[in-house]
């Protein structure tokens, strides 16, 4: 059974912000020892910046390949969409009036990344994966007009480097050892953990003023627990659950389930 076809969804909850929601479809064909996948999501998430709260809307397509090969699997991935602004609201208030956009209303988004890891057999049923991930991944951020200012809200890019070294210890068990429980620890940064908007810089000549902004890096850890579980003979259900530990913009708590089937 060459082909298999999942459906997904997640959330996340970050400390004293805003929760984010995801949901993707996705669908694979095995190569020898290896795969290629297709898969489309949806991510809603919102922002908050100065009392203003920022939804959007990602709609995301994605092609990725990868295997195991001799015990050493490798992913590559690249993903393009677009992000849908949706009403600016100011928080903090029983009632918060929220408006459109009166700039742009949705722009381009772009990533790309891989990975790499070894598969250790530690005993009978019992693997430890070492894997190390770097991805590159570039969208913008709108960025409100101050009340009564007279300008429409502006963009600025947010080119973001992610890299990452993971750990999980997994257990196989039951039947040809389909069920899997696993452990994950990781060391992860990032180039844009926190994203500042700097002053405008003021050209008499341009229409409108140019916004840039400052990214500070950020590193944080991470933990979590994985599952996949064979409910049928061509039906399988994934789990998992993480927490980070020390992120600048509020850690987050992210919990998902997938089914899976192959035909």
């Amino acid at each position: 059974m060459p082909w298999s076809a999942s459906v997904s969804a997640g959330l996340s909850a970050r400390d004293a912000g805003p929760d984010g929601s995801w949901q993707s479809l996705a669908l694979s064909r095995s190569v020898g020892r290896g795969y290629l996948r297709a898969s489309v999501m949806r991510y809603h998430g919102t922002l908050v910046q100065a009392d203003t709260a920022l939804p959007s809307d990602y709609f995301i397509g994605t092609l990725g390949a990868g295997g195991n090969f001799d015990n050493w699997v490798t992913d590559g991935w690249v993903s393009i969409g677009r992000q849908r602004y949706g009403r600016i609201s100011q928080t903090g208030t029983d009632q918060p009036a929220s408006r459109e956009s009166t700039g742009a209303t949705s722009s381009p988004y772009f990533a790309v990344g891989a990975d790499v890891g070894h598969v250790i057999t530690l005993s009978p049923g019992w693997y430890a994966t070492p894997t190390l991930a770097v991805s590159y991944a570039h969208g913008q951020l709108l960025r409100p007009a101050p009340e009564n200012s007279g300008l429409p809200d502006l963009e600025t890019d947010e080119p973001t480097w992610t890299g990452g070294a993971n750990l999980r210890l997994d257990r196989a068990f039951g039947p040809e050892g389909r069920n899997f429980i696993g452990l994950l620890a990781a060391r992860q940064w990032s180039s844009n953990g926190v994203s500042a908007l700097l002053l405008p810089v003021v050209d008499d000549s341009a229409i409108l003023p140019e916004l840039k902004s400052r990214h500070y890096p950020d590193s944080w850890y991470e933990a979590g627990a994985s599952a996949s579980l064979s409910l049928l003979p061509r039906l399988d259900l994934d789990l998992y659950a993480t927490r980070s530990f020390g992120m600048k913009a509020g850690d987050v708590t992210s919990a998902g389930l997938s089914l899976r089937t192959r035909f």
